[in-house]
């Protein structure tokens, strides 16, 4: 159960977070935020998908092709340039504090989850420095943080334009390994081209003017990743 107390470099101080723990690693997808976009889609596929239940858009980076794959982890931990926030951040979250007196929400303050197994005083990576000062560790999970934070406005903005607009497909991908196996993706969506190119002017200029527009490019450039994926897998497989 989760125990997020708000974070400080007294009673932190010798803090340390097992950023290699396999089990919180073995995931092969993870939610993904507009203002990520543009760093993920040089690495990892992008699509869209549609909860059955809530009917809300997402956006998944596709990490691995079968249940507790991630197949961009290596023996030293993530081989990419870039990782989703969502996992870069670790026990990490912000939490937001109320004024009583003027009935305002103040600044947000990082929050860690001290029942997380990666929580603990003997091994990973430092929170704080000896003196009390951030480690280079904490200004990276600050980072992804920052980008969850002004992600999940963005993202309204994103999936309205898209939805208003009628810019999704279903997409159906299927994929032959080496090994004969077939996997198949379902139940996800990605950006039609044919219907991007031919929106009349004002929509095309609404959407470069949220930002939007080089983003649904972003995705759709994406999909060249999957090739990746494959051979990541096909030299997996390889091994055994």
């Amino acid at each position: 159960m989760s125990k997020a107390i708000v974070l400080n470099n007294v009673d932190h101080k010798n803090l340390k977070v097992d950023t290699q723990l396999e089990s919180t690693l073995n995931v092969n997808r993870s939610l993904v935020y507009a203002t990520e976009i543009g760093d993920l889609h040089k690495e990892f596929p992008l699509i869209f998908h549609k909860n059955s239940e809530t009917g809300q858009t997402q956006l998944h980076a596709i990490l691995g092709l079968e249940r507790d794959e991630n197949l961009f982890v290596g023996e030293h931990g993530w081989t990419t340039r870039f990782v989703p926030a969502l996992l870069a951040r670790g026990p990490f979250s912000l939490g937001y504090k109320k004024n009583e007196e003027i009935q305002e929400q103040q600044d947000p303050v990082i929050c860690i989850d001290m029942e997380d197994p990666r929580v603990n005083n003997e091994h990973g990576e430092e929170v704080f420095l000896q003196f009390g000062g951030e480690a280079p560790y904490l200004n990276y999970v600050k980072k992804a943080l920052q980008t969850i934070n002004s992600g999940m406005q963005f993202d309204k903005t994103l999936y309205t334009l898209v939805e208003s607009m009628d810019l999704l497909e279903p997409v159906s991908i299927n994929i032959k390994l080496s090994n004969v196996e077939e996997i198949n993706f379902n139940d996800y969506y990605t950006v039609n081209q044919e219907k991007l190119a031919k929106l009349d002017g004002a929509s095309f200029e609404k959407l470069s003017q949220f930002g939007v527009l080089s983003l649904l490019y972003f995705v759709l450039s994406s999909m060249d990743n999957f090739q990746k994926l494959i051979e990541l897998k096909n030299a997996k497989s390889a091994m055994y």
